[in-house]
């Protein structure tokens, strides 16, 4: 019998989830446009599933702590290996109902998506608290510890008290119990949560400064040491953002002055 549906209808209509009996349906069809159809939809169903897979196996650590009624932030840091830029942490609470398939490393996310998911995660989250540790309190305190403060202070200014926290490769100074993992934002669902957060909080950041001197190009280096920050460094001298005593930047004795317009 000949299909009522054309391949255009069919089209739109796995573009959402079907029940088996359209699927097999489609599956007596012998036209190959609806069986190359057939087959792309398959295959992004059973991508849908392994992605649900890995969502489940990253939140076995929250897990224990909501079954009981917790609450367990997840913390982690952006910014510690650039010249200049703030430090910048995000602490995350989510709850056991969360649909945050995607979350992962934002480091492994492009833009688009760590914004879409950005969006998605201050939707769903019980509480999000982002701290950011100046050039100075680095140059201060060094790198690594100006990043345990402002972790801290991400954790202090959270709405609500968690009952644990899961952090990335960190111990934080706060008086709550704390697991610390190695590369925690790809392990974790909190961390990861965090990651994007404390990701686009910080590039957003870099992009009002990019405004403010536009010489360095630190909305694409993000205030890391490229050839085109590193050659304006030399020509322009250290602007305030910058942390001096990271190198090459201690050695730069000019500062930076706004070109007269």
């Amino acid at each position: 019998m000949k299909n009522s549906r054309t391949i255009s209808e069919i089209k739109d209509l796995l573009k959402q989830d079907v029940n088996d009996d359209i699927l097999e349906e489609l599956a007596a069809d012998e036209r190959k446009g609806v069986q190359k159809l057939l087959v792309a939809y398959q295959k992004k169903i059973v991508a849908k599933q392994q992605l649900i897979e890995k969502f489940h196996q990253k939140e076995h650590l929250e897990h224990p702590y909501w079954e009981r009624g917790q609450y367990v932030a997840g913390v982690d840091e952006v910014g510690r290996g650039p010249l200049a830029g703030p430090v910048v942490t995000a602490a995350v609470v989510l709850p056991p109902d969360n649909t945050l398939y995607e979350v992962d490393d934002s480091k492994k996310l492009s833009i688009a998506k760590r914004n879409e998911l950005y969006k998605l995660i201050c939707q769903q989250a019980i509480d999000i608290s982002v701290a950011v540790g100046s050039p100075r309190l680095i140059d201060t305190e060094n790198i690594y510890h100006a990043t345990e403060l402002v972790m801290a202070d991400a954790i202090n200014n959270l709405y609500l008290k968690p009952s644990h926290i899961l952090v990335d490769a960190m111990t934080i100074p706060v008086n709550v119990s704390q697991t610390k993992l190695i590369k925690g934002d790809s392990k974790s669902l909190t961390i990861g949560a965090a990651s994007i957060v404390a990701k686009v909080a910080r590039d957003r950041l870099m992009q009002e400064y990019d405004r403010i001197y536009p010489e360095f190009d630190f909305i694409h280096n993000d205030g890391y040491g490229t050839r085109k920050h590193l050659d304006a460094l030399e020509k322009y001298g250290k602007t305030s953002i910058h942390r001096e005593s990271f190198a090459p930047v201690k050695n730069i004795h000019k500062s930076y002055q706004t070109p007269l317009t």
